[in-house]
């Protein structure tokens, strides 16, 4: 059983929360990987860039989340400087997903000797419970059930944070891993282990998600393997659960036909030649743009040229996706945002989590994996300005896709 240093629980029926970070909170973003795990189906799986800073939740009220605040972490420490924590980053998935998020307050006070913490207590449907079997939020940092609260660790770059509901009552958490690539109709195989031990673990069902409930394909045997059948050609992400387990991160697995050279593979006529890689992106909501070499390109249904937000609609949350036609390999996605407000310019820096300044047009691209799929959240709404959205899908040579205006090229402002 994962033993979180104390167990608390929420009343039933907590209310929904009214959350705000305070102005001050964005001295220093950082962009972590986080993975939300609800009771029937997974939150979020993405980056984040989060900071610390002033929390307020219906239920707890207005107190500090940042590590600066809120005491040592041992391994988790930074040296005491101000730093985005597994909750700040819980929170921001939440408001930017439309999810409701409530957490309870104890402590109190630095004053006192004691820093206090916060402890989440509702994400979306999934409310702690004050009764028996107790189930309610927990949550690791790489891998491991953290030994403080969630937000006494200073979070750095790159970190894996992993919130899932009923934590507290399961013994492992799920680690899926297996090949990238499968031959539609042929038979292939995935492992599954503890994500804390390593160990291999049997009984697990694997299967494909879908609206983000994960459907039964097959079950682990006694080395942790499963061997899943997948007939249609194209991306596919499968996840593992099992009833005393946190369910496991999402694995992306191209299908092609055989011998067509799709998703990385040697085609029979090595001469044809290769269509480009598809991407497929989205601003705020689920808006999708395709980019390639087509007669019918699909346009973003919801960011175009020319568009204009009030700073309440501004987006704040960008998703992707990457198709692999045939003979196509992907290495890496990546975008670039620019914003020109008052004659200046501006870009957001990915490993800063930021905006910061810039020769006008001379915005750089920064990677958001080489996932099939992606989700970057900013650390607010974009604030007033004119921006150029971009995003570019990178082959195995490094070669990028071409920007196509209105497409994978797009302008647009905020009030």
């Amino acid at each position: 059983m994962l033993t979180p240093l104390r167990k608390l629980v929420a009343p039933t029926g907590a209310l929904l929360a009214v959350l705000a970070f305070s102005q001050g909170a964005l001295a220093s973003p950082i962009t972590v990987n986080l993975r939300v795990e609800g009771s029937a189906k997974t939150l979020f799986e993405g980056q984040v860039t989060t900071d610390g800073g002033t929390l307020t939740t219906t239920s707890g009220g207005a107190h500090s989340c940042d590590y600066k605040d809120n005491g040592s972490s041992g391994g988790y420490a930074n040296g005491g400087n101000s730093a985005g924590t597994p909750t700040t980053a819980l929170h921001d998935a939440a408001v930017a997903q439309g999810l409701t998020f409530d957490a309870l307050w104890f402590g109190t006070g630095a004053s006192n000797g004691d820093p206090g913490d916060f402890f989440v207590s509702q994400v979306g449907a999934d409310v702690n419970q004050s009764t028996a079997p107790y189930a309610s939020w927990g949550f690791a940092v790489n891998s491991t059930t953290a030994p403080v609260g969630g937000c006494q660790i200073a979070l750095a770059p790159g970190n894996s944070v992993l919130w899932a509901y009923d934590y507290f009552n399961k013994t492992h958490l799920l680690a899926l891993s297996g090949a990238a690539t499968a031959i539609s109709g042929v038979a292939f195989t995935v492992h599954v282990v503890d994500g804390q031990t390593g160990a291999a673990l049997s009984g697990a069902a694997v299967g494909e998600v879908l609206n983000g409930v994960t459907t039964t394909s097959a079950s682990t045997d006694a080395s942790g393997d499963a061997t899943i059948t997948l007939t249609q050609t194209g991306t596919h992400t499968l996840k593992a659960t099992r009833a005393d387990s946190v369910r496991s991160n999402g694995l992306t697995v191209c299908v092609h036909d055989t011998n067509d050279g799709g998703c990385a593979t040697t085609a029979s006529n090595p001469g044809a030649s290769v269509p480009s890689i598809f991407v497929s992106s989205s601003s705020s909501s689920s808006a999708i743009v395709q980019i390639g070499a087509t007669a019918d390109v699909p346009r973003i249904a919801d960011l175009h040229n020319g568009n204009t937000f009030t700073a309440h609609r501004a987006p704040r949350i960008l998703r992707g996706a990457v198709t692999l036609p045939a003979g196509a390999t992907l290495r890496e996605v990546r975008i670039r945002l620019e914003r020109r407000h008052n004659g200046r310019c501006s870009a957001f820096n990915g490993r800063k989590g930021a905006f910061v300044s810039a020769k006008c047009g001379g915005a750089k691209f920064f990677s958001v994996g080489s996932s099939a799929s992606f989700s970057f959240l900013l650390p607010a709404r974009l604030p007033a300005g004119r921006y150029v959205y971009e995003i570019q899908a990178l082959d195995q040579a490094g070669s990028p896709t071409k920007l196509t205006t209105g497409v994978s090229h797009v302008v647009f402002r905020v009030k």
